[in-house]
């Protein structure tokens, strides 16, 4: 029951209510080489949004941000993770902290620009992943759910083991890094890279695969767990799937179809969505529908099939918060107006299952820009949309455009290892304290994550599938 641990999600809940193995030096990065693919294009030509230059000041204003948050304790070449929320999260107790599932979105973000400095970035993130699997304990592929990024081990590399409960390899954290590392070894050709994300699938193949309960099959939430998240699976589907391509190998596609499959079984058809998993190796559990795994499947599977989701996302989750709202992250000064998603069926009534902290109109950040991302993938045109909605690309400009006054209007005078923030720059995890439903919160923290889902959107690109691009753009 080793991964019976925490998930990455239940963070914000608990304070508030290589170098040497990775054959790496600190001070140096694997120099860049051309695309292993290079009939790729990586170029975003497509993104309906370039001449958006609201957008584009937004975007570049998040840049500054994770580029603040990444060099909050070491700079230039120097091999390290970042900190995933400002100092303020859980009154201080994730100071100094990484999740692995933040820093895979960092990295991606990075690949999605693709800047000269941006792949830089990429890359000593991405070394500091190959360094942290290379030196766990258990040196087994696995990955971490949170690294300690404040302070340098005896190599001069900022991660070093994260705080002790917060220590599983959840399948999705696993999944997440090696996303990050195939698409990065996809850009540079550097096998390192791709050798760590093999690890990493790897694990997750030989310690969580369920061959004995099948149908649904599918990959449990960890090693020694019985439970199995829908979100999960669609991870490990697009993992696999990424290093068929990259290795060659079509093997990985078996494993690929095995979380399909469980995938597919969550499907309730009568009401056109994904249910979150089971509470067991074979029973649904019903009770509570996250945003993320209606929209991630569309990005993963791009399967019209299956394309409902995308529907019941935006009219059920939808939320509007406002500065007149419970419990509202702007303390009723101003008025502002964010339009986006909540996180989960639940969300919304929060005050409801004796969480009166929260604002049952908070809107999660991050899934908003999942949904804008998913919705982009799609492109459904205005006269195929549901009534009220007027096609995908306009419904993704509504979005983007709430995500932007969130992301002036809060998160003001927050630090990262206590040196002050740019006001208006990064993206906070929600407006406003949100109850999930699954028994944590999430609140107006500056947030790495959101922060890099909002550029990656906003560029139109899609981290589930190779190239970050959807194959039919």
């Amino acid at each position: 029951m080793e991964d019976a641990k925490l998930s990455r999600r239940r963070l914000v809940q608990l304070g508030l209510g290589a170098a040497a193995g990775a054959g790496l030096t600190s001070a140096a990065v694997v120099g860049l080489v051309q695309p292993a693919l290079a009939h790729w294009d990586f170029d975003h030509d497509d993104n309906p949004f370039r001449e958006n230059r609201e957008l584009a000041k937004s975007i570049q204003n998040a840049y500054a941000f994770l580029d603040q948050m990444m060099d909050a304790y070491a700079q230039g070449n120097t091999v390290r993770l970042a900190q995933s929320y400002a100092d303020q999260i859980a009154g201080g107790l994730f100071t100094g902290t990484g999740f692995t599932y933040d820093n895979a979105l960092l990295l991606l973000a990075y690949l999605t620009r693709g800047r000269r400095g941006d792949m830089a970035r990429a890359q000593v993130l991405g070394n500091a992943l190959v360094y942290a699997q290379k030196t766990d304990a258990k040196a087994d592929g696995r990955f971490r759910q949170t690294y300690s990024v404040g302070s340098a081990d005896s190599n001069g590399v900022f991660v070093k083991p994260g705080l002790s409960f917060l220590q599983g390899s959840a399948v999705g954290d696993v999944a997440w890094a090696g996303i990050a590392l195939a698409q990065l070894f996809a850009r540079t050709g550097i096998k390192d890279y791709l050798d760590a994300a093999v690890k990493a699938a790897t694990f997750i193949e030989t310690t969580t695969r369920d061959n004995s309960n099948v149908p649904p099959g599918g990959y449990f939430f960890g090693n020694g767990q019985s439970n199995k998240s829908t979100e999960h699976n669609i991870d490990v589907y697009a993992l696999f799937t990424m290093l068929a391509k990259l290795t060659g190998d079509s093997s990985w596609l078996n494993g690929a179809q095995h979380a399909r499959g469980f995938i597919e079984a969550m499907w309730d058809a009568p009401s056109g969505h994904f249910w979150t998993g089971t509470s067991d190796p074979t029973h649904i559990f019903f009770d509570n529908s996250p945003e993320d795994v209606q929209t991630w499947s569309y990005m993963a599977l791009l399967d019209p099939d299956f394309q409902a989701s995308l529907e019941w996302v935006k009219t059920n989750l939808a939320a509007t918060d406002t500065s007149f709202a419970l419990n509202n992250g702007w303390g009723f000064k101003g008025n502002f107006r964010v339009y986006g998603s909540t996180y989960a069926s639940l969300s919304k009534i929060g005050t409801l299952l004796g969480d009166a902290s929260v604002d049952p109109d908070a809107v999660w950040c991050e899934g908003t820009a999942h949904v804008a991302a998913a919705l982009l993938a799609r492109r459904l045109p205005r006269e195929k949309d549901i009534p009220s909605f007027h096609g995908d690309v306009q419904t993704s400009g509504t979005l983007f455009e709430g995500v932007q006054v969130a992301q002036a209007s809060l998160g003001h005078g927050q630090t990262v290892n206590g040196h002050p923030l740019v006001d208006g720059q990064g993206i906070v995890a929600s407006t406003s304290p949100l109850n999930t439903g699954f028994g944590f919160n999430f609140f107006p923290i500056r947030h790495i994550g959101a922060t890099s889902w909002h550029v990656m959107a906003g560029q139109a690109a899609n981290p589930f599938q190779l190239g970050l691009r959807t194959p039919s753009l």
